[in-house]
């Protein structure tokens, strides 16, 4: 906490997750809750709010990061094998 207010983002959804990963990326996370901590009167953490404070404009959804970063092929393809020998009983 900081200032006495919770600096964790309202994350209500996938999109507001991947928002605030976006800024993050772009602003650093520190700046980021700083920003939070900072927020004027009854304004929600937001990431929206959060970039508006910071004077960012937020980009189309089409531009944002993914949630989950697919993991490496191989580790994939073996996690894959194990379900579904757990699911076929083998």
């Amino acid at each position: 906490m900081t200032g006495g207010r919770n600096t964790e983002p309202e994350l209500t959804n996938d999109r507001a997750r991947r928002e605030w990963q976006w800024l993050c990326r772009e602003v650093g996370e520190t700046v980021a809750r700083a920003t939070i901590a900072a927020l004027p009167g009854n304004r929600r953490p937001y990431p929206l709010n959060v970039a508006r404070a910071l004077g960012v404009a937020l980009p189309p959804e089409e531009k944002l990061p993914p949630l989950f970063v697919p993991a490496d092929e191989s580790v994939m393809n073996a996690a894959l094998a194990q379900a579904r020998q757990v699911l076929h009983g083998r």
